[in-house]
């Protein structure tokens, strides 16, 4: 509780997370309320893009992360908007939709496929946590909680979506 008008803060985080691969650890403050998928805002059937060789040493690392901070406003009204913006880009940028694929000969590319799921789009929910204590010293070990996939490698996305955002409310 916001203790200057005893009314609950609200805090939109939104985290975009390149890559994954379907592993999450359990986090006991963030809890997951939805889950869906956005697609292309028209039809795009079957596209590849093959990997070049400068893109290949990025398998192995990590895929990005990053978080935003917005102050709050009416959260379900943001999240249409953060996807009805999604279908749009994703018109012209299809592939973060679509999945990582190695072929018969240990080539990688990325496809996309109309009936692939799209990125991944998770809205969840932390009570408790103010963004003063996530930006206090110690508690920037707390941003990693706010995060429901890490350590995954690019690599791991052939079992998953290439980019998922998740769009979290801070209530204290």
């Amino acid at each position: 509780m916001n203790p200057i008008n005893a009314t609950p803060t609200r805090l939109f985080v939104m985290s975009l997370q390149f890559s994954e691969a379907g592993k999450k650890e359990e986090i006991a403050k963030v809890k997951i309320t939805n889950k869906s998928h956005v697609k292309p805002g028209k039809i795009i059937e079957r596209k590849e893009c093959q990997l070049v060789t400068f893109d290949l040493p990025y398998l192995v690392f990590y895929y990005n992360q990053t978080l935003l901070f917005y102050k709050g406003g009416e959260f379900e009204g943001k999240v249409e908007k953060l996807k009805d913006g999604l279908r749009v880009v994703l018109e012209e940028f299809y592939h973060l939709g679509g999945k990582l694929r190695k072929d018969e000969e240990g080539v990688f590319r990325v496809d996309y496929d109309d009936d692939t799921d799209g990125v991944e789009v998770l809205e969840a929910v932390v009570e408790g946590i103010s963004i003063h204590e996530l930006a206090d010293d110690e508690g920037t070990s707390s941003l990693k909680d706010l995060i429901p996939y890490k350590h995954v490698l690019n690599l791991e996305g052939l079992h998953g979506p290439l980019l998922s955002v998740q769009v979290t409310i801070l209530l204290w």
